[in-house]
């Protein structure tokens, strides 16, 4: 294949999420052909703001406020019809685009698969992730038992029907064996639903694999969009206090079902302080007042949940890290409004664990709770111009923020963002 190196740009949340992923690929997307999910589920959810309209999406990717792009939704993403279905309503009452393509690859999240959810966040207890209960983690389980359902499954009726049954009876057993709980679903109407589903999706199912590969030899621009942040990557993450899949840059081939190779530029981004949600340690994390002026000036609830998130100072350990794990092209730093009229801005620019300096962020969750974040303290900003073109714009406090997170990070800030207003961004 031909490509342009310029042609595939990977959007990846370098933080633990809700770093304003939407609204930077909605800005990319403003040029792409295609825009591409490839992990996850509706455990995500990005926001987008048009016209003073809030468009909230948790399946489709964001690109549905431009018409030229192919929405694409890869293997690697699992699916609940409901869901799915929804948005679609929701953007078509919207008049937003629906150009829709489900790679016909995908798993189907299934209604005991979010029964299963709740009873196993109960069963885990203190070390439940944070799970946002719908099905996500039960559904992957299933993909690897080699017993889950695809979208392909829901277009045949007959073979609907027969593997349906091996996954129903395998969770039916789970849930009344392991979490001696009631199964409240009768087979003959998940069936009827879902065989249903299938008819009514039927028209946005197709091979990702073959229409990307088509794209890319026509040298078509493509948009890869993680979910979620890649420190909460499954396998490089805070275990067990992760999500259930990859969801670092490396993700995107499998995710999608095509191979980039080194054709792809990787775009972190990160926001100028760090949220998290779930239990897990937090070493950056604010409490008290402040911490209640950061999250409502940042509204920092889930869009999935609507959770308060937790709230914490940038930690550049940990974008360093991501930045090991992506290889970033460049990041992207969202939300310095935020911060706007503080007296002073924290950065963590390393760890002390138990006493002694660390090098880069542990593995073992032990370790990590005994994490004492080393801090460099700078000035704030008192204010931003209402309008911003370029960062002689800016107040001197705030490019030096920007020069720290660049040095200690080993990354380079390309574009910040400083409201929620589409236009609210510029580039360095």
């Amino acid at each position: 294949m031909q490509n342009n190196k310029s042609n595939i740009v990977v959007v990846i949340g370098a933080q633990w999420g809700d770093e304003g992923k939407g609204k930077v690929t909605d800005y990319f997307a403003a040029r792409a052909d295609f825009i591409v999910r490839f992990q996850g589920g509706n455990n995500a959810g990005h926001t987008i703001i048009l016209d003073e309209k809030t468009i909230k999406l948790h399946l489709i990717p964001s690109g549905v406020l431009h018409e030229q792009c192919k929405l694409v939704i890869g293997n690697g993403v699992v699916v609940d019809p409901r869901v799915l279905m929804k948005e679609i309503k929701m953007l078509k009452e919207e008049g937003l685009s629906t150009n829709l393509l489900i790679s016909d690859r995908a798993h189907l999240i299934m209604p005991y698969h979010v029964d299963i959810d709740y009873h196993l966040t109960n069963y885990q207890n203190e070390l439940a992730a944070g799970s946002t209960r719908s099905g996500i983690a039960p559904v992957y389980a299933d993909k690897l038992y080699r017993h889950g359902l695809r979208i392909t499954d829901i277009l045949n009726k007959d073979l609907f029907r027969n593997r349906l049954k091996k996954s129903f009876d395998f969770n039916q057993s789970l849930v009344e064996g392991v979490f001696k709980e009631s199964f409240k679903h009768s087979f003959e109407e998940i069936f009827d639903e879902f065989y249903n589903y299938g008819q009514e999706l039927s028209p946005y199912i197709g091979n990702v694999t073959e229409v990307l590969s088509a794209a890319m030899k026509e040298n078509k621009q493509i948009m890869f969009e993680g979910a979620q942040g890649a420190c909460l990557d499954v396998d490089h993450g805070l275990y067990p206090y992760t999500t259930s899949s990859n969801t670092i840059a490396g993700q995107v081939e499998a995710g999608a079902g095509i191979g980039i190779n080194n054709t792809k530029k990787i775009v972190g981004i990160a926001k100028a302080y760090l949220t998290y949600v779930g239990r897990g340690p937090f070493p950056t994390e604010i409490k008290g007042d402040l911490e209640d002026k950061i999250r409502d000036v940042g509204q920092e609830y889930g869009t999935t949940t609507g959770r308060a998130r937790r709230v914490g100072w940038i930690d550049l350990v940990q974008l360093k890290y991501a930045n090991q794990l992506n290889n970033f092209s460049e990041v992207i730093l969202t939300k310095i409004d935020v911060l706007s009229g503080l007296k002073e801005v924290k950065l963590c620019t390393g760890y002390l664990i138990n006493g002694r300096p660390a090098s880069g962020v542990p593995s073992d969750i032990e370790s990590f709770k005994n994490i004492e974040p080393i801090y460099e303290t700078l000035p704030g900003w008192s204010s931003l111009p209402e309008h911003i073109e370029t960062i002689d714009q800016c107040p001197e406090e705030l490019k030096d923020f920007i020069a720290k997170i660049e040095e200690v990070s080993e990354t380079k800030v390309s574009l910040i963002s400083y409201g929620p207003d589409r236009n609210q961004t510029f580039k360095l």
